[in-house]
């Protein structure tokens, strides 16, 4: 193999190797349940605060969710105190009912974007805490939630 062929594919592995690749975590819920109380922590470790940073949820429900929307308590904390908390909307389905995500069979699949250009602050361990903030206790029809941090 010539020099110039070994150079271009050093560099394209080089280049896969050192990507920035995507962090997804998924939380399971036992029995479709998702109780008030019960927060979904989610670790991350930033490397590079000047890089702005995509958050997004990926949430799925069976159909027996009975709601049109999901709101989220969501707050994100460094290793000494609490960066800041939102409280976020997410539609589930439309008026009519008809779901939103993807999916057949029993699960829909919904992908719902927090932040597109999230900017740290500093580089370190960062925790991500949601709960739910609907009026039903448990949430029913909750299989999956998950984060992804890219």
């Amino acid at each position: 193999m010539g020099c110039s062929i070994k150079l271009f594919i050093f560099s394209v592995l080089l280049l896969c190797v050192s990507c920035d690749r995507p962090i997804l975590d998924i939380h399971s819920f036992q029995d479709n349940e998702w109780g008030i109380e019960d927060a979904i922590t989610f670790d991350i470790k930033v490397k590079d605060a000047t890089l702005k940073k995509e958050l997004s949820l990926f949430f799925r429900n069976t159909l027996n969710y009975e709601f049109r929307n999901l709101f989220l308590l969501v707050e994100i904390y460094t290793e000494s105190h609490m960066l800041e908390t939102d409280t976020l909307e997410y539609a589930i389905a439309d008026k009519y009912g008809r779901w939103l995500g993807s999916g057949l069979g029993e699960t829909r699949d919904n992908y719902l974007l927090l932040n597109q250009n999230y900017s740290f602050p500093k580089t370190g361990n960062y925790r991500i805490v949601i709960k739910h903030g609907m009026r039903s206790d448990p949430l029913v029809g909750v299989s999956k939630l998950g984060f992804k941090f890219k």
